[in-house]
């Protein structure tokens, strides 16, 4: 963590590992931060949720973890909120979330593991404050939440009958244990199988922990190609029994035992999700029996790939879900539904010869009409990657799963085929996208209060940034590289893209709609764009070899070659004078002020990595920031000013000033030398800063490192993350 506040485990022995506390504020911070609240601008999910846990004795209490963006608590009657958020620039690999659990005899109590890739470090998490804060454990093993076999679960459980024990399955390491709350953790040696199945390069390793409600009897489910994939223990791990062979060429990818002790699998032909699964089954397994029955779902509704994540219901041992993973169709992911303990079952998409039947399902997106993804008269998806799939506890009707965009929840299971059933988006708090760019334009009719471009999702105009954004001012297309808008006309913006066809778009409407450019003059994608204050003029560097700009003054008809620039330019636009454009080239800095069609050195030298910020509302007022070097022009670029009391800064933006007369609040990601790396406020043209986030809020990987405030909202900053989603930082009231 910042603020040297990074305690490594004691190893005891070859196998016990201790921990330290972690969470606790007052090292590392400035006065700043107490002035702050921290949140997200709106968008609903835009990634990976992996899995989620309900608390069984405590309402309304459940978790979900996510691949790249950490984990998250929901109470009864809240929305979600992130509780990794302490994880800083130098332990962002734990927001990768490998597996959690919850306690079911103190639901105070949540662990989770956190190791985004087996190529780097993990640790083991405990608290027993619902997760406000936390005590880490390193080990000596690794983790891979963002890898294949990410939604399998879970892999960490809390012994029902002794919670003091968790049991933690890993992915090449075996089984590990801890008999005191998370104080100490030993490896299983009495475990006899680590697993031998790999998928794409990468251990699977054990897939998940459970109890038999029924006895104390622990099963844990492990990748074996041999079919021998779940073993029993009825002595807490002294001695262990293989169950009978079963489904070989397949593995139980996610287990859940009924109360009357029936263990109900879901299984798939590979461990998804990256892979796609290509065949699977679903069983019941009788332990006074010792016997398997297939009972995988056959509706004639056809069916492809495997199955991904299975619930039992908790007020009813005959009632059971289960869903598909890896069924590409039109519609999505398929749900499952019996309540005869598997014998018969009904689906969420009906039969093919029973296409004119009333639909089963409706979805309901209007929270977050993104989810809708341009499809029009067709409702939107089901989801994809749905590899975990829960009933409410307490009640049965609810039943929650993840996809690879965000989190549904059913209103009505328990009618379904007498009435739709009614699924919904269920992410309000939950954001995890991986976010480029981002800009703030001034308040205009027309105009969004943000532009973004990110990752999956390639980017959005958030007409509202607490409100999920609707499908209009969805971009859909590509995955973006880079985005500008016009300050005097801010309904005007263009971004670049890696798509080949469609690699610059451009809106006239504030993004409601878009439109790609009649013509490329380079046959390059990608690259960077900069828009001239009025929205007339922009030019386009793309990624090629050359690195030639190119400049147009009529979105694309015409193009002209930008004179005077050099390879791998660096350009922003002035936001007060459409004419004029600054870039920084070849160690110099250089200004256009004819549209960007030639431009001049003006003779400064400047670092060959500086990148050109142009402040809104102050022509000719230009900031270059480049890791180690902080300075700016008040005369567009005649003369300059080295700032020196930020000797780290990685990235910089502006936001409205506190008084009419005053400059610009600046905004920096960067270390002071004193406070730690972190956000920073200057409200002096950077003759004095303060941190504003403290060591709670690091809000792991801060990359690629972007920031700016908002030009309307004094004290308001965004930045983006590679998995927080927008994070929004505002003056406490």
């Amino acid at each position: 963590m910042n603020g040297k506040r990074k305690v490594t485990a004691v190893l005891a022995g070859a196998t016990m590992l201790c921990g330290s506390l972690l969470g606790c504020s007052g090292v590392g911070e400035s006065d700043g931060a107490a002035e702050y609240t921290w949140g997200n601008v709106a968008i609903g999910g835009g990634g990976y949720v992996t899995g989620m846990e309900y608390n069984p004795t405590e309402e309304g209490l459940v978790y979900a973890r996510t691949d790249i963006g950490g984990l998250y608590r929901r109470q009864k009657d809240t929305n979600w909120v992130a509780i990794t958020d302490f994880l800083g620039a130098d332990e962002w690999g734990y927001i990768g979330i490998e597996s959690m659990a919850t306690d079911p005899v103190e639901p105070n109590r949540v662990y989770f593991a956190g190791g985004t890739y087996m190529s780097d470090p993990a640790a083991l998490f405990a608290s027993d404050d619902y997760g406000e804060t936390w005590t880490r454990f390193d080990v000596p093993f690794n983790c891979g939440g963002n890898q294949s076999g990410r939604g399998c679960g879970e892999r960490m459980c809390v012994n029902p009958n002794n919670n003091r024990e968790v049991w933690f399955g890993t992915r090449s390491d075996g089984l590990w244990k801890t008999e005191n709350y998370g104080e100490s953790w030993e490896q299983v040696t009495s475990f006899p199988v680590q697993g031998n199945y790999k998928q794409e390069g990468n251990s699977i390793g054990i897939m998940w922990v459970t109890f038999d409600p029924a006895s104390t009897d622990m099963y844990v489910g492990v990748a074996m190609t041999d079919g021998n994939c779940i073993y029993r223990t009825s002595d807490g791990g002294e001695s262990w029994t293989a169950l009978p062979t079963n489904a070989m060429g397949m593995y139980p990818l996610h287990a859940s035992f009924s109360s009357e002790g029936v263990l109900y699998l879901a299984y798939s032909d590979n461990c998804g999700p990256n892979l796609s699964p290509t065949a699977g089954a679903v069983y019941r397994y009788d332990p006074a029996a010792d016997q398997f029955t297939d009972i995988t779902p056959n509706l004639n509704d056809g069916r492809q790939g495997g199955f991904g994540g299975i619930s039992v219901d908790a007020q009813d041992p005959n009632r059971v879900v289960v869903s598909t993973l890896g069924w590409w169709s039109d519609a999505g992911d398929n749900l499952y539904y019996s309540t005869d303990g598997g014998n018969t079952w009904g689906g969420l998409f009906p039969e093919i010869d029973a296409s004119d039947a009333a639909p089963l399902y409706q979805m309901d997106t209007s929270e977050a009409a993104w989810l809708d993804w341009g499809r029009g008269e067709n409702q939107a998806k089901t989801g994809w990657w749905v590899a975990d799939v829960n009933i409410n506890p307490f009640n049965s009707d609810e039943v929650m799963y993840g996809t690879g965009a965000t989190i549904y929840t059913t209103r009505n299971m328990t009618q379904l085929g007498t009435e739709p059933v009614t699924i919904a988006f269920d992410a309000y708090g939950l954001e995890e996208t991986a976010v480029f760019e981002i800009i703030s334009p001034p308040a205009q009719e027309g105009a969004p209060e943000l532009y973004s471009i990110m990752g999956d999702l390639t980017g959005f105009a958030h007409e509202d940034v607490t409100k999920c954004p609707d499908d209009a001012h969805f971009m859909k297309n590509g995955k973006p590289t880079d985005i500008d808008c016009a300050f005097l006309a801010p309904q005007y913006a263009v971004y670049a893209s890696e798509e080949k066809t469609t690699t610059l778009s451009y809106t006239k409407d504030g993004g409601a709609t878009w439109e790609t450019v009649a013509h490329k003059p380079d046959p390059a994608a990608g690259g960077e764009v900069a828009m001239s204050a009025d929205g007339s003029t922009f030019i386009w560097v793309p990624d090629s070899i050359s690195g030639t700009p190119y400049v147009t003054h009529d979105f694309g008809e015409t193009w002209y070659y930008v004179e005077g620039l050099g390879y791998n330019a660096k350009i922003a636009a002035d936001r007060v004078n459409p004419e004029v454009f600054y870039a920084t080239c070849d160690g110099l800095f250089y200004v256009s002020t004819d549209g960007g069609v030639h431009f001049e050195s003006t003779g400064q030298l400047v670092s060959d990595s500086a990148i050109p910020v142009a402040v809104f509302g102050k022509e000719g007022h230009v900031w270059l920031s480049s890791s180690t070097m902080l300075m700016y022009t008040e005369d567009g670029g005649a003369n300059f000013t080295v700032v020196k009391s930020l000797p780290t800064v990685d990235s910089i933006g502006f936001g409205k000033a506190k008084d009419e007369d005053s400059y610009p609040v600046l905004y920096a990601e960067g270390d002071d030398g004193e406070h730690g790396y972190g956000i920073y406020k200057s409200e002096d043209k950077g003759e004095s800063w303060v941190r504003i986030n403290d060591d709670q809020h690091q809000f792991g990987n801060l990359n690629p490192k972007f920031i700016t405030g908002d030009s309307n909202v004094y004290g308001r900053v965004y930045f983006c993350t590679d998995g927080r989603g927008i994070v929004m930082g505002e003056l406490k009231q």
